[in-house]
């Protein structure tokens, strides 16, 4: 476990959202945090159902699907792309589904585990909710570079930014 305790740190230490929190809960969700693996096909979160977890890709490849627009591919995730931060926070229907494509092996993070932590750090939630903050910023902000010029659609879906 001690190898995988700093590994699981360094690892944690890499996440954007977490960027800036102080070390002392990173240790705590080192520690917390468990690593699981999944198989090719196996599906890690369905669309619209509530999964308290937040997941980590260490090894391999999954994909992320609309169900309900007959399994279509959105994109495909790999190393350290970490998928269903939202979910840390508060309880939320997925919109995708998320299916190991290759073998996956994950750091997945509850709820729970996150939520306690954040309460024995306080000032590590202020530094989360900041980051999230400016993840939702720049998304939009990059969305309206991208598509605002050339979809008149997409320009009233805007204002996720205002929120």
């Amino acid at each position: 476990m001690p190898g995988e305790y700093h590994e699981n740190l360094e690892i944690l230490m890499e996440i954007p959202l977490f960027s800036g929190i102080p070390i002392e809960p990173f240790k705590v969700l080192a520690y917390l945090c468990q690593r699981r693996s999944f198989q090719p096909g196996e599906i890690l979160f369905a669309e619209q159902e509530v999964d308290p977890q937040a997941y980590l890709i260490l090894e391999g490849k999954a994909r992320l699907l609309m169900q309900k627009n007959g399994d279509a591919i959105l994109r495909r995730v790999g190393e350290m792309d970490f998928i269903g931060g939202f979910s840390l926070f508060c309880d939320m229907k997925r919109l995708f589904t998320l299916q190991a494509e290759s073998k996956v092996k994950c750091l997945v993070i509850t709820r729970e585990k996150f939520q306690k932590t954040l309460t024995q750090f306080p000032s590590a939630g202020n530094k989360v909710f900041e980051r999230l903050a400016w993840s939702i910023y720049e998304w939009e902000s990059n969305f309206i570079s991208e598509h605002v010029p050339s979809c008149e659609n997409c320009k009233r879906s805007l204002g996720v930014s205002l929120l």
